[in-house]
């Protein structure tokens, strides 16, 4: 693309970080003229033929080719030269393009190495953080693995520790079990003698109140009374066996007269002190009545009726627990139904310091045995919970359950219970069903 002259005249292209805008050289110059085009930080300059020098050497090459050239030809030569021209002009406008771009990458180079060099500092910084972390991790592998030993260490202790407590305690619980051997053998003792000294003591007071009441009545022990308080309206007032005739029964009735409790005067319907005498007993039993006045008995259900049939009558019933606490519940109005009606039991009136309430069912309830179930639950209460009661559901009371002696008397569904003196569980020591009439 480089013409003849063009590649005479184009003599250096020099590239300078400093200088200043486009000038001409002098005469003493080379025969051309430079030009400097400055760029930025880079200066690039050029050695361009003169005009003259340009039109001498047309004008030779003219005349040259005006003698050489037919002369049908056209003159070319100018031609050339202007396309010589145009070229020129279009690599110069090409080299300042390339130029250009050789500005710019120089320019991207220039930040890609700041670039580089930011890159690296913060490289070496990570590297400095990376070194520092792995020292760290370094410490705290150590104090991990020295941790994992302290604690191998405990725990074969513990270990062996655990073994030594586990030989104690099997050597405990066979002595405990030895001394719970020991203590139901003396409980049992204790408990028998127990009974023992109780009935002995009965039997004392009971041969004392006899005595006495042969002392204060003299030749009246055979007299027959209407009730408890009819024999201390009598002047009998001393506690203790009465004989008394019931109205509409055949035969006389022993039975135990409370002088002493309230005033006095109160017959005595139900006692249990001991657990001599077995309650579990059928309807007929209930009924007719069983036991022994001086000790544990049951009056008997028609008698009760019809005690309190004749007359308006209350209520007193008496408990006591294994740690000799003595509480009473009291029923202003009691009586009892006929047979044919289950012997319903009919309350109202409750008072007294065995509970804020009534453990007593207060609504009709009738009377149950294992052999006669006329409770209000399918389960039969009298055949689970044993004995003869106003069960009602089950419910609340039950004063004529197993008789159990202290150490036994826990968790005992069964039980003389009363729900709201000691719980639904607890088995009571003594218990004491007593009536008198209403006006006494």
């Amino acid at each position: 693309m480089w013409g003849p002259a063009l590649a005479l005249n184009l003599l250096w292209v020099s590239v300078s970080l400093t200088g200043s805008s486009s000038q001409w050289r002098g005469a003493n110059s080379p025969r051309g003229h430079y030009h400097r085009v400055q760029y930025g930080h880079c200066t690039y300059t050029f050695v361009l033929p003169e005009p003259g020098h340009c039109r001498a050497n047309k004008q030779q090459d003219t005349n040259a080719l005006q003698r050489d050239a037919p002369p049908s030809e056209p003159d070319t030569s100018l031609q050339k030269l202007r396309h010589l021209e145009t070229a020129t002009e279009n690599n110069t406008q090409w080299l300042l393009k390339v130029l250009n771009q050789t500005s710019r990458i120089e320019i991207q180079l220039l930040e890609n190495s700041l670039s580089t060099n930011k890159l690296e500092k913060q490289l070496m910084l990570q590297t400095n953080e990376i070194s520092k972390i792995q020292e760290r991790n370094c410490l705290l592998e150590r104090k991990v693995s020295d941790i994992e030993a302290k604690h191998r260490a405990e725990l074969s202790s513990m270990k062996k520790e655990k073994e030594l407590l586990q030989q104690l305690v099997g050597h405990q619980v066979n002595t405990i079990r030895e001394l719970e051997k020991r203590l139901l053998s003396a409980s049992s003792n204790n408990s028998g003698l127990q009974q023992q000294q109780l009935e002995l003591l009965q039997t004392v007071h009971h041969l004392i109140a006899l005595i006495s009441q042969g002392k204060a009545m003299g030749k009246k022990e055979d007299k027959i009374f209407r009730d408890c308080a009819d024999a201390l309206e009598s002047g009998a007032n001393v506690s203790g066996i009465y004989t008394i005739h019931i109205e509409n029964m055949t035969e006389h009735r022993k039975v135990y007269c409370d002088m002493e409790t309230s005033g006095g005067g109160w017959t005595v319907i139900q006692r249990r002190v001991n657990g001599s005498t077995d309650f579990q007993r059928n309807w007929r039993e209930y009924k007719m009545g069983f036991g022994d006045g001086a000790g544990e008995y049951w009056l008997g259900n028609e008698a009760i009726y019809l005690l309190t049939s004749q007359r308006l009558h209350s209520l007193r019933i008496e408990l006591r627990d294994w740690d000799g606490n003595q509480v009473y519940s009291f029923y202003e109005k009691f009586h009892l139904s006929s047979e044919k009606q289950n012997y319903r039991l009919f309350l109202k009136g409750y008072s007294g310091t065995a509970g804020r309430q009534s453990s007593l069912a207060l609504h009709g309830a009738s009377f149950s045995t294992r052999d006669a179930d006329h409770d209000n639950c399918h389960c039969k209460c009298a055949l689970m919970l044993t004995g003869g009661w106003w069960f009602d559901a089950c419910g609340l009371s039950n004063l004529n359950g197993m008789y159990y002696t202290v150490g036994n008397n826990i968790r005992k569904l069964n039980g003389i219970k009363w729900h709201y003196f000691r719980g639904p569980s607890y088995s009571l020591q003594a218990t004491t069903m007593m009536i008198r009439p209403g006006d006494f």
